[in-house]
């Protein structure tokens, strides 16, 4: 068989490239006004109302714009400091005479890395430093979040930080439906608008299952994936979902005992494209469901929405998808990511699916506490779990507007790479959301589909995911060298031409015949 050999050196240079560009941005503060960060300091007899938080994109750190902190050497005197404010403009605030320390307010047009430039070259002035905001380091007040151990494994609190989701995002659960009265759910269920797409009464989604507009939940399935999602957050009641803020629209095809019909999934996909195609921001779809043969139209029905993401259970038979796929998770296309179930010591979970080129990525699945009918609370376990973590993840990062490819490539990415799932994922990674959501540079290369044997006459089809963070990485190519013969070389293309499937997704593949065996 010929050898056949992806070259990552120009990868790597590209990488470099980009490494080098964050160190020069580094080297550059820049502030930006916190929405909502307006900030009141005591005085004794009176109030200094200082402005809006600014954030350092290089550090992360955020800090008050329009004030600083400034000490004094030893001997400086009243005097000395008042003259010293008002030769910069400046509005002296609290004092701190045991530390030589007061609180600056800024003269309106100075930003705070003037002012500290202009402070620390003083020589009474000891140091100079921003007014940084301080946080209560503490997890959401729901009552059974100690219980949601996967959270903790993904670093879910420390995204939080950064993000808790968006009401504007949608996320469809296509499932057995949802509980939309459940008090941890409530709040956070899709309400159509008024949007007219052929369904009378879709107030939170559809049932094709009973071919009627009312999607309740008569099994517990998909109320239970619905709250891994986006159970409401920091609200005192239950759980907390993965995304505390977002919209979850309800589709149930599955019937009472969890059974269903491709026609009535597909019924299901439609509506959701029909809504997005109204302006309903539908990010991705949660598919925790499977089993059935290779669908050509449901195949298609999944690709005729490539603008959401359809994530999909890898299936919980303990076996190998690339030997005998499960669908519609080993379905081939752009937008769909297939996910893999961990245990609580991040070791693949004894019933799941794996696949090297055919599932991409882990998620925990063992033990998952969620909401369930009838205002309860269950543990449950399997690759239905896993997904919606994934699913939960891709809602917290469309919250900050970025689209399908950009949310596909950060949540794989993001993952941190674990020896359990080499050679059992695409990319040998379990999800981890503080590094998705505040990806900064964090290269993914990784064969996705290279042929076991050759036929000589018979095209074969390579493919492999380059990506840093949410973008694509190229360019690659591969060399491969037949026995006794001569090397040749085939570029890789992200362009959306056939064998590729979208451009720029950070995908590339290219097709070779090869003259011999």
């Amino acid at each position: 068989m010929p050898k056949v050999m992806f070259d990552r050196v120009l990868l790597f240079l590209v990488s470099f490239f980009m490494l080098a560009v964050g160190q020069v941005q580094a080297g550059s503060p820049v502030t930006q006004p916190l929405a909502g960060g307006w900030q009141r300091a005591a005085q004794s007899g009176n109030a200094t109302v200082f402005g809006p938080l600014s954030s350092s994109k290089a550090k992360g750190t955020r800090y008050r714009a329009d004030a600083i902190n400034v000490k004094f050497r030893p001997g400086v005197s009243e005097a000395e400091k008042s003259n010293l404010h008002k030769r910069h403009g400046s509005t002296p605030g609290r004092s701190f005479d045991h530390l030589r320390m007061q609180h600056v307010k800024l003269r309106k047009g100075v930003s705070v890395e003037e002012a500290l430039k202009s402070y620390q070259a003083d020589p009474r002035v000891e140091h100079a430093e921003p007014d940084y905001l301080l946080n209560a380091q503490a997890s959401p007040n729901d009552p059974f979040f100690s219980q949601l151990w996967g959270f903790n494994t993904i670093n879910a609190p420390i995204a939080w930080d950064t993000s808790t989701g968006s009401s504007n995002v949608v996320i469809a659960v296509i499932d057995t439906g949802i509980d939309y009265n459940h008090p941890d759910l409530a709040a956070n269920i899709w309400t159509n608008p008024g949007i007219n797409v052929g369904y009378s009464g879709d107030l939170h989604g559809i049932d094709t299952s009973n071919h009627d507009s009312d999607p309740m939940d008569d099994h517990y399935h998909g109320t239970h994936v619905a709250g891994t999602i986006g159970a409401v957050g920091n609200n005192g009641v239950g759980v907390a979902g993965l995304s505390w803020n977002v919209k979850l629209m309800a589709c149930k095809f599955l019937d009472a005992a969890g059974n269903g019909y491709t026609a009535d999934a597909i019924e299901c996909l439609e509506y959701v494209r029909m809504m997005k195609a109204q302006g309903v921001n539908i990010v991705a779809t949660n598919n925790s469901w499977g089993g059935g043969d290779d669908s050509l139209l449901l195949r298609q029905a999944i690709d005729a929405q490539r603008d959401i993401l359809f994530i999909a259970a890898a299936g919980n038979d303990s076996t190998n998808n690339d030997a005998a796929p499960f669908y519609p998770a080993s379905f081939a296309l752009p937008n769909l990511i297939a996910v893999a179930a961990t245990d609580n010591n991040d070791n693949v979970a004894s019933f799941s699916n794996t696949g090297r080129n055919s599932v991409h990525v882990a998620a925990p699945g063992t033990s998952i506490f969620s909401t369930t009918p009838g205002n309860s609370y269950q543990y449950l376990q399997g690759t239905s779990m896993a997904a919606p973590h994934v699913t939960g993840l891709a809602a917290l990062l469309g919250a900050s507007g970025k689209d399908w490819k950009q949310i596909r490539n950060l949540i794989l990415a993001g993952g941190n790479g674990l020896a359990s799932l080499t050679g059992k994922t695409i990319t040998g990674r379990r999800i981890d959301a503080a590094n998705s959501v505040a990806c900064l540079d964090r290269p993914l290369f990784a064969l996705q589909q290279m042929p076991d044997s050759l036929q000589a006459g018979t095209t074969v089809t390579l493919s492999a995911i380059s990506i840093n963070c949410g973008q694509a990485a190229g360019p690659v190519s591969v060399t491969i060298t037949p026995q006794g013969g001569a090397a040749s070389y085939l570029q890789l293309r992200d362009d959306g031409v056939a064998p590729d499937l979208a451009a720029g997704d950070g995908v590339f593949t290219g097709s070779w015949t090869p003259a011999s065996s």
